[in-house]
């Protein structure tokens, strides 16, 4: 939509039609030292102006100019030219929340397929529809798992994504609830014997990464065991993409699977709008937050969908609801049905693979230029870790100057990985820059 600045006469009419005599006036509530201040009579730049400044604006986003290896959540991947168009109809972008639900079968039918598409990935019963990210997805695991087990203590990795632990922090922030973070060793991974120790008949639940956030496959099927030897669950945080290459959630011996469909049809647009999911076994649906899809049909027969299962603050009373602060970002849900769909089933396990044979191979070609680390040995999908000798700052500094991000800095949340570089590789990646990696990497 284009720019149509309003003038003074506009302005005018409009403060007559809500009933007060100035801009100051619509404006009074807000307190006087936390208001933008301005000429009295700035009118505003016209149209044309505008977007030159806008342009000038976008122009300081450097990232398209260079090779981006950043991971640790939000992924660079192809994102078809058909998620566009289809998401752009009108009767998908300007939908919301079916609330009339017998009025909106197409977004319904959409968020049916959804959910259906995240079962199969994870071979769990019931998926809903959906949350806003993996952050909150793990923080509404755990509290599903509390009110399930009836338990009030949670057990989380310490090489769970630090966003995502600070975000299940303030979900926990009531004094009933203890939350306790599981060591991790030298290379990242979970330390066994402190979480053997730790898991007691207290415990609702136990949340681990996968990959985890150094990019390594961990033993989960074991730790999985184990935790249900002391009757808690087990809460997998996936990239959905390392299903098609390694074991399903249920495979895992998962009770619940939550992460952030980002890699599938989402731009990483500075870190949002994201869509996380949930998924769950049949025996714990009831405890699902948000919306969940059900098919059905009509009294003639015919195929229809409806909300059902809705634990939500919006249908029921709000301390009975399984969570209030849960939505479903259905426009994002829809992309990444789209993009799912785009690949089928050989295609996302291809994808899988492409992604994990690029950052082997980056991987194998670092590991003679840069210092040797117990994260060498680990298995990993498509992100690893790398140590330089030489301070962080340098290093980043030196790929800036040849146009590349080489990864992030792990040292910004884990002092003990100080010059250590976690570095993800995607589909994106071609053989070429991949070898100027090394190349750059090679002339430090």
């Amino acid at each position: 939509m284009d720019f149509i600045a309003n003038r003074k006469k506009q302005n005018e009419e409009m403060l007559a039609t809500i009933g007060i005599k100035s801009v100051d006036e619509l404006f009074a509530v807000i307190p006087k030292q936390i208001r933008f201040e301005r000429p009295i009579n700035d009118d505003g730049i016209s149209e044309s102006e505008g977007l030159r400044h806008m342009e000038a604006l976008a122009d300081k986003n450097t990232f398209h100019h260079f090779d981006n290896y950043l991971g640790a959540g939000a992924y660079e991947h192809y994102v078809p030219a058909i998620v566009g168009a289809i998401c752009s109809k009108s009767e998908f972008l300007t939908s919301y929340t079916p609330y009339q639900a017998e009025a909106s079968q197409g977004m319904l039918q959409a968020m049916f397929e959804f959910q259906s598409v995240l079962c199969e990935i994870t071979g769990l019963d019931v998926a809903n529809a959906s949350l806003y990210d993996a952050a909150s997805a793990c923080a509404e695991a755990l509290l599903m798992a509390i009110r399930s087990k009836k338990r009030n203590k949670v057990l989380v990795a310490g090489n769970v994504h630090p966003h995502y632990r600070a975000t299940i922090k303030q979900y926990f922030a009531h004094p009933e609830l203890v939350l306790e973070v599981i060591p991790i060793k030298d290379n990242g991974c979970i330390d066994d014997e402190q979480f053997a120790d730790m898991l007691d008949e207290q415990t609702a639940a136990v949340l681990i990464q996968y990959p985890n956030l150094f990019g390594a496959i961990e033993d989960i099927k074991t730790m999985s065991a184990l935790s249900k030897q002391k009757g808690a669950l087990t809460i997998v945080c996936a990239n959905p993409l390392v299903y098609g290459l390694f074991s399903s959630a249920n495979e895992l011996g998962a009770d619940i699977a939550v992460g952030d469909c980002q890699p599938f049809g989402i731009p990483l647009q500075y870190g949002g709008p994201y869509v996380g999911y949930m998924v769950c076994r049949k025996e714990l649906m009831r405890q699902l937050p948000g919306r969940i899809v059900g098919e059905t049909a009509d009294s003639n027969g015919k195929k229809g969908f409806v909300l059902t299962l809705q634990a939500r603050e919006q249908h029921i009373r709000r301390e009975k609801a399984t969570s209030n602060i849960c939505t479903n970002q259905a426009l994002a849900a829809l992309a990444t049905l789209i993009t799912l769909s785009w690949y089928g089933k050989e295609g996302f396990r291809q994808l899988a693979l492409t992604n994990f044979q690029r950052a082997a191979y980056l991987r194998e070609q670092l590991q003679q230029i840069t210092l040797p680390t117990p994260f060498s040995t680990l298995n990993c999908f498509n992100e690893f870790v790398v140590k330089f000798d030489r301070p962080m700052e340098q290093v980043l500094e030196h790929f800036r100057k040849h146009k590349i991000e080489p990864g992030l800095d792990l040292g910004r949340f884990y002092p003990q990985f100080r010059n250590h570089l976690l570095i993800a590789v995607t589909e994106m990646k071609s053989r070429l820059q991949l070898d100027k990696f090394i190349r750059i990497a090679n002339s430090l």
